[in-house]
């Protein structure tokens, strides 16, 4: 009986020892999104994304940080025209296409050396606005992927970041694609997908713990 509450004795202070250096920090972050669809003959178009997070350093190398932004993604998408041939100039038009989420991450952060950090995790993506027009009918209202970057961090909390996020879930889930300026239909058997490159800053305010 003495072992077990020596045992519980001590398990108790190593708890405790390993809770105490946990720390919990707020920040806020922002900055360039250059995003595009898979599926479509499309360019990367330039937006933004902003938002905060709360890191949670479980480790020396460890950080848990979820983090909730606004991310403005899309693409522009190159249209074909029939007179080719007779006016090859102005084949093509072009259009931006806007798709805006609210974006909720778990981000795993690992801390090398100096400053140096590395991040995955996975996002869920709630769609909060568009311009599709007719084709927003048949928008899925939401995304899951996964996010993952490099960073490096200054003493002061300021910290500079990568990222790529890579969505799983078709846009228009499997439907059929009907654009808004032509009515034509593309082919069931693209898969239309975000992708996003993220570059931008993050602060993490120094908050004393108690």
């Amino acid at each position: 009986m003495k072992k077990y509450i020596v045992f519980a004795v001590f398990s108790c202070l190593i708890f405790s020892s390993a809770s105490a250096q946990v720390t919990v920090k707020p920040g806020l972050k922002g900055g360039a999104n250059f995003s595009t669809l898979t599926g479509f003959n499309a360019d990367f178009s330039t937006n933004f994304y902003v938002g905060g997070f709360a890191a949670i350093k479980l480790a020396e190398i460890y950080t848990l940080q979820p983090e909730l932004l606004y991310s403005a993604q899309g693409a522009i998408v190159k249209q074909r025209f029939d007179n080719i041939a007779s006016d090859p100039a102005n084949a093509y038009s072009e259009t931006k296409y806007s798709l805006d989420y609210l974006s909720m991450s778990v981000i795993n952060k690992f801390t090398f050396g100096h400053g140096f950090e590395a991040v995955v995790g996975p996002t869920l993506d709630f769609q909060v606005s568009d311009n599709l027009g007719r084709a927003s009918d048949d928008l899925i209202g939401f995304d899951m992927g996964i996010v993952g970057g490099v960073g490096y961090s200054l003493p002061n909390g300021l910290t500079f970041e990568a990222r790529f996020k890579q969505g799983f879930i078709d846009i228009f889930g499997g439907e059929y694609y009907v654009d808004s300026n032509t009515d034509t239909y593309g082919d069931i058997d693209d898969v239309y997908l975000n992708q996003v490159f993220q570059v931008g800053l993050a602060y993490t305010f120094d908050v004393k713990q108690k």
